[in-house]
């Protein structure tokens, strides 16, 4: 679930925190770097977690054999597609998302109004149309539920205020947790189970990256401002945007002091995380002078790649 460029932009938000600060402590930020990396496996946890308690809520707050008036078909059936839901049922059996959901640490009930409010939307959604229209087995749940998870993730302004207002990371993490969530349905069609991706690829190689992002940015971040001044002639820290000379830092540190890592995949990586974070036009000014800076540093022999890092 955690790509590099994820890892370089959680150090990078950490990174500009302490921008101009004389007494940030680079072990306390790798620190809170690698608290975040870490945080993102609860918080997918919490995302799948949603439609439990939503099924609770429904199952809790709206049972049809509670109302006053008759009930209908389409009553018992709304209520079922939920409550029923074999997913749902599923999802619970996993040990990792069982021990979870007994100390969550969003309690999504704590808004009723909210999650009715988000209720009466899901509604009124074609998925969900489409799942009342059919029979009410194993594939309709599956169907349902992912469905059901796309659209929180990217249609939901209550689920997106919720979020955000939980998690500050939200913005950055949220694709790579919707991926995850695919995963998770993908092999329950398969193999009608739960199975919750690993939060990363290699553990060691993610942290010791993150720690060496932190590490080069203060022994060397002197001279890397020196050579931002001398390649951007007419241009000095007051009109390069907080953002962009942080980003165009962390790209110089990577080609010098990172020798695993290719220049090419560098360069390809801050400049889409300026077109994520930066104004419309800094994604060119960062291409344009690091291209600069990697051509003159290339033909100085200053950038030293080895291993992987000559890949490219």
């Amino acid at each position: 679930m955690l790509n590099r460029r994820l890892i370089r932009i959680k150090t990078f938000q950490a990174l500009f925190g302490e921008f101009g600060q004389e007494n940030s402590s680079p072990s306390v930020i790798a620190q809170n770097v690698k608290k975040s990396m870490h945080g993102m496996g609860n918080n997918l946890l919490a995302v799948l977690n949603f439609l439990s308690a939503f099924a609770h809520f429904i199952e809790t707050e709206h049972n049809p054999t509670d109302f006053k008036f008759t009930t209908s078909e389409d009553d018992i059936k709304n209520f079922d597609l939920i409550t029923k839901n074999t997913f749902v049922e599923t999802l619970l059996d996993n040990n990792e998302m069982n021990t979870y959901a007994q100390r969550p640490t969003i309690d999504w009930l704590v808004d009723k109004d909210t999650v009715f409010v988000m209720y009466k939307d899901i509604k009124e959604t074609d998925f969900y149309k489409l799942a009342m229209a059919l029979p009410l087995d194993d594939a309709t749940y599956a169907d349902f539920s992912r469905s059901f998870y796309t659209y929180l993730l990217l249609e939901s302004v209550e689920f997106e205020q919720l979020m955000e207002d939980k998690n500050i990371y939200w913005y950055d993490e949220k694709i790579p947790i919707l991926k995850s969530i695919e995963k998770v349905m993908d092999h329950f069609d398969e193999a009608k189970e739960v199975r919750i991706p690993a939060l990363f690829k290699n553990e060691r190689e993610d942290l010791q990256m993150a720690d060496e992002l932190v590490e080069v940015y203060f022994a060397h971040k002197i001279e890397i401002d020196e050579s931002i001044s001398k390649y951007t002639p007419g241009w000095d820290s007051e009109r390069i945007t907080k953002i962009d000379y942080m980003l165009i830092t962390m790209a110089l540190l990577e080609f010098k002091y990172m020798p695993m890592i290719p220049v090419k995949v560098t360069l390809n990586e801050y400049i889409e995380i300026a077109k994520m974070y930066s104004t419309p036009k800094s994604s060119k000014f960062l291409n344009g002078t690091l291209d600069r800076i990697l051509k003159d540093w290339t033909e100085q022999n200053i950038i030293q790649k080895k291993g992987r890092g000559l890949i490219g």
